[in-house]
């Protein structure tokens, strides 16, 4: 299924919740854990029963956040520091290397890393923001899922879900530019595996896109100082369609941008 620009998502994909118990021991690694839609999205599957992999910059708030599972009765989840602005291959190779020998399997993997950066003109980005943002939001997705994908692959509900976000105006600087591309890297892997299929003839890794629509992160305030923090709605209100593709409640979408 492929978006020229963006598929709404469908009441029934925005209403989707995940049933008790339905991700029950699955891996599923989430980039940006500890940011606003990362948090939520990381309760979420441990309510679910996952094994979820917390991926973040920050160790304190990976500490905070494997607490606060913990103390929910969830599986006990992984913590991964990785500095995604500096990372390399080797970097990302070592956590697929790790969980294949940790676990024997990888079943999900959701790019929530973001860094805004200065939303400004083009002519005003020093070039080391600009390399920052560029690794954070895109270089680091595009070695992480590379890596990732040998090991998706042997599940049999391989998913992978981009956060997109549709920027392509004046000010917003690397983070727009880097959105555009994110969304670009998402199709094209997603063409580049359309072929391989399960033994139910759907694809074997479905590789999706997901735009939640504003949402009331630390990221959104650092763009909108000026913005009400009610003028926006709590990231687990807009999950729904996220977690229907995580799960792949329908197994035939792949290549698909979805905006709540």
């Amino acid at each position: 299924m492929q978006a020229s620009h963006y598929n709404n998502s469908t009441d029934s994909q925005r209403a989707f919740e995940l049933a008790t118990g339905s991700l029950k021991d699955q891996v599923v690694l989430i980039t940006g854990a500890t940011g606003g839609l990362g948090t939520s999205l990381s309760i979420a599957c441990a309510r679910a029963g996952a094994i979820v992999v917390l991926v973040s910059r920050n160790q304190k708030k990976l500490e905070k956040l494997y607490d606060l599972l913990i103390e929910s009765g969830a599986n006990k989840p992984v913590l991964i520091p990785v500095q995604q602005d500096k990372s390399g291959p080797d970097d990302y190779g070592k956590v697929v290397d790790y969980l294949d020998t940790e676990f024997g399997r990888l079943d999900a993997v959701i790019h929530c890393s973001a860094d805004l950066g200065s939303p400004t003109t083009q002519l005003h980005i020093e070039h080391a923001e600009w390399v920052r943002v560029m690794n954070v939001n895109l270089t680091s997705a595009r070695l992480l899922s590379l890596y990732c994908m040998p090991l998706l692959m042997k599940s049999p509900l391989g998913s992978m879900v981009f956060t997109l976000d549709h920027k392509p105006d004046a000010f917003w600087g690397a983070y727009g530019v880097s959105k555009q591309a994110l969304r670009s890297l998402m199709h094209m892997l997603a063409d580049e595996t359309d072929s391989k299929k399960g033994t139910d003839k759907q694809p074997l890794l479905a590789i999706n896109g997901y735009d939640p629509g504003p949402i009331r992160t630390p990221l959104r305030r650092k763009a909108y100082p000026g913005e009400l923090e009610g003028e926006t709605e709590l990231p687990q209100t807009r999950l729904g369609p996220l977690l229907s593709l995580l799960a792949r409640a329908d197994r035939s979408i792949t290549g698909a941008a979805l905006a709540y």
